[in-house]
């Protein structure tokens, strides 16, 4: 159940399959999503939720949530990273 509502949520942002950039061979496109990729996860690697201090069911819960926002971000710095780098995608 957690599954497919984490699933159904990460459906709101959409990671970019297709990019293209004039002159941009295979390699160099999989070359900068891959970098990229590896930029967008350094940047959240310390992101968490902070519990509220009376916060007793603080857990499951906010880790699910937390992978989703994670997620969702690191989609958005990827695509913008490959904008920021000429690409366009679809």
């Amino acid at each position: 159940m957690i599954a497919l509502f984490a699933s159904l949520l990460s459906a709101c942002v959409t990671s970019v399959n297709d990019w293209s950039r004039p002159g941009a061979s295979v390699a160099d496109i999989q070359h900068d999503k891959a970098e990229c990729q590896y930029q967008a996860k350094a940047a959240t690697a310390s992101y968490h939720s902070s519990p509220a201090a009376d916060d007793t069911t603080h857990g499951m819960g906010s880790a699910v949530g937390d992978g989703i926002v994670i997620a969702e971000k690191q989609i958005d710095l990827t695509n913008d990273c490959m904008r920021v780098k000429g690409y366009s995608g679809q």
